[in-house]
């Protein structure tokens, strides 16, 4: 584990929210906790926590992240939990095949000596506490000297606020929320300095006119771009005919092959924007942002790996994909031939399987829906299969250990697992990042929510890489899937401006 850099502002002096006595308690509780720092001597992790009312979580982020190399947004569309994350108390990494293994050792000895102070909230969605936030890249050969971002990066942000997505029609309307304080004290730390550091980047975070200022954004977008696709749309077919061939000599079964358009556009990219779009045009997806020194990774995402509420375990089984019809009678006879392709269906099923399956080491009354729903997003419709399951009285698996059990389902990857990752390794020929990863948080007690990272780019100032992926079987037509593929591209388009 690594200490992330301090954050840097260099805004001005704003209006402070936090009383005297909030300040008190604060340093009240740091002192607390070096004094379990010097008898553990293991460094401690100390979280306070205030109440405090939110509009707009996107609002407080777009004005927070000027500020810091590290921020994170999130809009969960499956309880409405919304999290806004600035700066690292404390980083947790991992390499290799065991990396989502190592952060969640990382996590758990970080919360083994936990002190905490001031008034929580109870009354939100799920998770309690301080998070650990971030995600994990496809693969774990995208080593940090190859890729754009880390191969595993989760940190427990120094400012963490939990809320809740307010609806469109009442996005002006203050909610409850907690605005939760976290630092990591040694035995040799000042408490005082600690203290201090985080009241002063809560005052440059949460000054009153934060979310008025935030209304403001732009939508105005009059970037020129020019823009490559990696690989081209012929060499990509191309894939696609090489992969049907493997899959009808029996070397797997499925593969999910993936294609990246990168854009250079003329002035750097407006993030804030382009979340406004994502939530605006897509209110049924999670939303997602997650920024690392010069990257911004962000999405708006229809599907989720797993969640953990409270014993509940959540899996999604996401897999065939339609495009929307123009008119209701043609979107309807879309959505009915969707569910019926034997081949869709069959593709689905491998999915679901795997996910019930993995469930079934952890949990008891293992279940899914009798037959798949179809999901409709603004740009193609999928067929969509919920699995659930109650963790067994014995079980200690948290959010973390289901996510190493269940990255890359086949429906990011493909199956047999092995060899259809083998294939892409060899194949491919792409740097997906964290693109059909996971993203997403966990608290202390092993609840979280974890999001496949599909319908997401990676932004580089005014660079952006876009990524499509397609589920590739015996009878795939390489001109059907590159055109699915170009579908699922538009909404990532659309809101960094690129159309």
């Amino acid at each position: 584990m690594t200490s992330a850099a301090a954050p840097v502002v260099t805004r001005e002096r704003p209006v402070a929210l936090l009383d005297r006595a909030d300040r008190d308690s604060l340093l009240a509780t740091c002192r607390r906790a070096l004094d379990q720092a010097r008898r553990s001597q293991r460094l401690v992790l100390v979280s306070w926590a205030k109440p405090l009312t939110l509009a707009d979580p996107v609002a407080i982020w777009s004005r927070a992240r000027r500020g810091t190399p590290r921020s994170f947004l999130w809009q969960s569309a499956w309880d409405r939990g919304s999290v806004v994350a600035i700066g690292s108390a404390r980083d947790l990494r991992g390499r290799g095949e065991n990396r989502v293994a190592s952060v969640r050792d990382g996590w758990q000895a970080l919360t083994r000596d936990l002190v905490t102070g001031g008034t929580a909230v109870a009354e939100l969605p799920t998770g309690e506490g301080p998070l650990a936030i971030g995600g994990f890249a496809f693969s774990p050969e995208n080593a940090p000297e190859k890729g754009r971002l880390p191969d595993a990066l989760m940190w427990v942000p120094a400012l963490q606020i939990r809320g809740t997505v307010p609806d469109q029609a009442a996005a002006d309307r203050p909610g409850p929320a907690e605005l939760r304080l976290n630092a990591v004290l040694l035995h040799d730390s000042d408490p005082e300095q600690v203290a201090n550091g985080l009241l002063h980047l809560a005052d440059l975070c949460l000054p009153p006119e934060a979310a008025a200022e935030a209304r403001k954004l732009a939508y105005a977008d009059e970037r020129t771009h020019t823009s490559a696709e990696l690989p081209d749309a012929d060499r990509w077919k191309g894939l696609v005919r090489r992969a049907t061939g493997r899959i009808r000599d029996g070397d797997f079964e499925k593969v999910v092959l993936a294609r990246e358009l990168r854009v250079t556009a003329s002035s750097p990219f407006d993030v804030p924007t382009a979340v406004n779009r994502l939530r605006s045009a897509y209110p049924g997806t999670t939303v997602f942002a997650v920024d690392h020194e010069e990257y911004t990774f962000l999405g708006a995402t229809p599907e989720y790996l797993v969640r953990v509420n409270r014993r509940a375990v959540h899996a999604l089984g996401l897999a065939g994909t339609a495009p929307r019809g123009l008119t209701p009678e043609q979107d309807a006879a879309l959505a009915l031939e969707l569910a019926g392709s034997a081949k869709i269906q069959h593709e689905h099923d491998v999915v679901v399987q795997m996910l019930r399956d993995a469930l079934r080491d952890s949990c008891v009354n293992v279940a899914s829906d009798a037959e798949p729903s179809v999901v409709k997003l603004a740009n193609v419709q999928h067929l969509s299969t919920k699995v659930r399951g109650e963790l067994a009285a014995d079980s200690t698996a948290g959010i973390l250990d289901f996510v190493d059990r269940l990255h890359p389902t086949p429906a990011l990857g493909g199956h047999p697992r092995k060899e259809s990752l083998s294939w892409l390794s060899d194949n491919e020929g792409l740097d997906r990042s964290w693109y059909a990863g996971v993203v997403g948080w966990a608290d202390g007690s092993g609840q979280g929510q974890f999001a496949v990272t599909i319908r997401s780019a990676l932004v580089d100032g005014p660079s952006a890489s876009l990524y499509a992926g397609c589920g590739i079987v015996a009878d795939s037509d390489p001109e059907a899937e590159y055109a699915e593929s170009c579908a699922k591209l538009r909404p990532m388009m659309s809101a960094l401006g690129i159309e």
